[in-house]
């Protein structure tokens, strides 16, 4: 397995300011099948003693009309940090790119520890269930399986991914050929409502109501 064939790595390796003398710091790989290296922009890179914090900007070849790109913030807390200020730094760089890309889907992502990140980002929902099966890994049986780094990547990366199909809920997103991009969900549901309107209007013999999806949907361009 030759991982540059089949994603792009990013890595932002310890420095001197996180402080500490052990470990290397976080990294993401992303899927070139889904968005490809041209299209991933990096926004941050902090390496501080309390939070260590990446951050993408992504814009694959496909996302819901609600979204025009996902940012990535890949994240380690140490546990001995104060978790006080590390949920202080993130919820200014989280903030940050909320206000500048306020059409991103936003995606957060590492080793929280015992940090709660609804303290300061309550509106984020954080997938605990993934983190207790990861916490609970025997990672060591992958160590000592293989001394080859690409069976090695190609094992821990595939037990990633069905630890996350098993515990995060998956939604389907139906896209059809005719829909324009700006149709989103409100001119779709006022469509819906015109299409209800002019069917019960054959009935009573009044399709008047029918007409009134025309000013949402020139408001929606």
């Amino acid at each position: 397995m030759q991982l540059a064939e089949f994603f792009s790595v990013h890595c932002m390796d310890r420095t001197a300011d996180s402080e500490k003398s052990r470990g290397s710091g976080v990294c993401v790989m992303v899927n070139n099948s889904w968005c490809n290296n041209a299209n991933v922009v990096t926004l941050t890179r902090s390496c501080l003693p309390n939070l260590e914090l990446l951050a993408l900007k992504l814009c694959p070849f496909y996302l819901p009309q609600e979204f025009t790109s996902v940012i990535v913030n890949t994240m380690y807390i140490p546990p001995q940090a104060n978790m006080d200020s590390a949920l202080c730094e993130l919820h200014e760089a989280l903030t940050q790119f909320q206000a500048q890309h306020r059409e991103a889907a936003l995606i957060v992502v590492g080793d929280f520890n015992s940090a709660k990140l609804k303290r300061v980002v309550p509106n984020l929902y954080q997938q605990d269930a993934l983190q207790d099966a990861l916490d609970d890994a025997d990672w060591d049986m992958f160590r000592h399986s293989t001394d080859d780094v690409s069976e090695f990547t190609e094992a821990v990366v595939g037990f990633i991914g069905k630890r996350v199909d098993d515990t995060i809920p998956r939604a389907t997103i139906k896209k059809f050929p005719n829909q324009k991009p700006w149709v989103d969900k409100t001119i779709c549901k006022a469509l819906n409502s015109r299409t209800a309107a002019y069917n019960a209007g054959i009935i009573s013999g009044n399709i008047s109501g029918s007409t009134s999806p025309r000013h949402t949907e020139c408001a929606g361009r």
